[in-house]
């Protein structure tokens, strides 16, 4: 008998103690039949509070002691009056039946309660199944829930849905050496049917529907089921069932998100391709046919007709390799290994950096600037602010007609410690629902000069990445008068300021 038991026994004949101690001291105020049901009070506490077995004790150590302490002659079992024989066995009959009632209410009231608490875990379990994101959180909350219906450890392992081997998933438990053997073991009898859960059962195989019947993983007990009575093993095979399902819902989540991501890449491909094949073909058709008209010239070749086709190879070449230098720069900013190098820029530097690259083409525009005497430096990456900047105007030579004017201006905000530049032009403008999409890659606008815009639509994308790896901000607005303005800000570099300023004290102390 474990110890529990007995304190359980223990305490029914205490409280037997304490009815005899209270009828003693009754006795001379009431006749000893009336104190039988001092007696049966205790019965029917050990009963509610104990069980049938120690109520049963106590109905018959109550008949027993009411007789030797309460029934003349006392401190006997000898019974003076036959008639004290019926009370007795009415006693004793009548205290069997009330604690065989009120034992079997509780242990009614117990199950019911059991099977509340069941219910729950039950309910709690389903709805943070169906929350569960992957497989290691469904490991977790199949270990947890199924750990607080058996009242014993318990792990949870699913196979790799790759392979269908017993790799496991990582969760927050960690197998013991006598729960690897029993993994292993359901692994590899992993062909078997629906395993049947009894209190023997020490692993359970968490297998697929019906209709395929893959092993999907196991639940591990190494103390086994013993303690569990049938409507518990009812539950836990309701729990692995629910397992099973979650398990092969994530499985087909992955799998439709892997199909997702395939099926955008390879259009992301196509749309790469047909987008840059013309904008490839096209400069290298230029280049091919002035580099064939040298060439057919021979001797005969004029100077001037030469350096004409001389200069469309060289602008188609450096087209050609912005182009290019697009589709790599996207590559990096995507992949996040955009390298930035970053040093004190002057801003009328930049500015003027851009407008000499198109030194060319910008010669039948009017070209301003706006930069006040006080713009401070900023801090960034000379090679690709200048990128930037580049994007940017050979946008407007897109979208613009080729004697419409360009404005360059910076904006100084000491508050936010940002400088903001921006590149103004009088074209068509930007469509207002193009507006949040034109910094996106592949976006292109319709051009009123032609059906559409040359380029892959990467220029804007490039320029947005390169902006944020600064940590600024880009956009692009209505400008007052007619056409659009993209601006983007650049932090301001005060290390140029303290260098300056330690400049000028050290030239007032010499």
């Amino acid at each position: 008998m474990k110890n529990h038991s007995r304190i359980r026994y223990v305490y029914a004949l205490m409280i037997v103690g304490g009815a005899t101690l209270i009828a003693r001291i009754l006795l001379p105020y009431f006749a000893p039949a009336n104190l039988v049901m001092i007696y049966l009070l205790a019965v029917v506490i050990v009963s509610t509070k104990f069980g049938r077995g120690p109520a049963v004790v106590a109905s018959v150590v109550s008949v027993c002691i009411f007789d030797f302490f309460c029934i003349e002659p006392f401190l006997t079992f000898a019974v003076s009056d036959s008639q004290y024989v019926v009370t007795f066995l009415a006693m004793l009959t009548t205290a069997l039946v009330i604690s065989n009632l009120t034992a079997a209410a509780r242990d009614q009231a117990e199950r019911a309660m059991s099977k509340e608490h069941q219910t729950s875990l039950l309910y709690s379990f389903s709805r943070e199944l169906a929350s569960g994101p992957d497989l290691t959180a469904l490991s977790e909350i199949g270990r947890k829930h199924i750990c607080q219906l058996v009242g014993k450890k318990a792990e949870v392992f699913f196979c790799s849905p790759a392979t269908g081997n017993g790799d496991t998933q990582e969760h927050a438990g960690s197998f013991s050496p006598e729960a690897k053997i029993l993994i292993a073991k359901v692994v590899e009898d992993g062909s078997n049917g629906r395993a049947v859960i009894t209190s023997s059962t020490k692993a359970i195989p968490i297998r697929g529907s019906s209709s395929t019947k893959e092993l999907l993983g196991a639940v591990v007990f190494e103390e086994g089921l013993g303690h569990c009575d049938g409507e518990k093993l009812a539950t836990l095979e309701s729990f692995v069932n629910q397992l099973a399902l979650a398990c092969e819902r994530t499985r087909l989540s992955e799998e439709n998100e892997q199909a997702r991501v395939q099926v955008k890449s390879e259009k992301l491909r196509s749309s790469l391709l047909s987008s840059i094949s013309h904008d490839l073909r096209t400069p290298l058709a230029t280049i091919t046919g002035a580099a064939s008209g040298i060439m057919e010239a021979g001797d005969d070749v004029n100077l001037k007709e030469c350096k004409e086709m001389a200069s469309e190879i060289f602008n188609e070449s450096r087209r050609l390799n912005r182009l290019v230098g697009n589709l790599l720069d996207m590559t990096r900013v995507e992949s996040g290994a955009l390298d930035i190098h970053k040093e004190p820029q002057p801003v009328d530097e930049i500015i003027g950096s851009a407008i000499a690259y198109f030194s060319d083409q910008l010669a039948g525009r009017s070209v301003e600037t706006e930069i006040p005497d006080d713009t401070p430096m900023v801090i960034g990456d000379a090679v690709l602010i200048q990128q930037l900047l580049i994007n940017l105007v050979e946008n407007i030579f897109k979208y613009t007609p080729p004697d419409s004017p360009i404005l360059f201006r910076a904006i100084n905000s000491d508050a936010e410690d940002l400088v903001t530049i921006e590149v103004s032009d009088r074209g068509p403008g930007i469509p207002e629902d193009l507006k949040k999409q034109v910094f996106q890659k592949f976006v292109r606008a319709k051009s009123k000069s032609t059906t559409t815009a040359s380029g892959a639509g990467l220029g804007l994308a490039i320029c947005q990445g390169i902006v944020e790896a600064h940590g600024g901000k880009i956009g692009v607005k209505d400008r007052e008068g007619g056409g659009a303005t993209f601006w983007f800000t650049l932090p301001i570099d005060h290390s140029v300021d303290g260098n300056k300023a330690l400049g000028e004290d050290s030239a007032v102390e010499a």
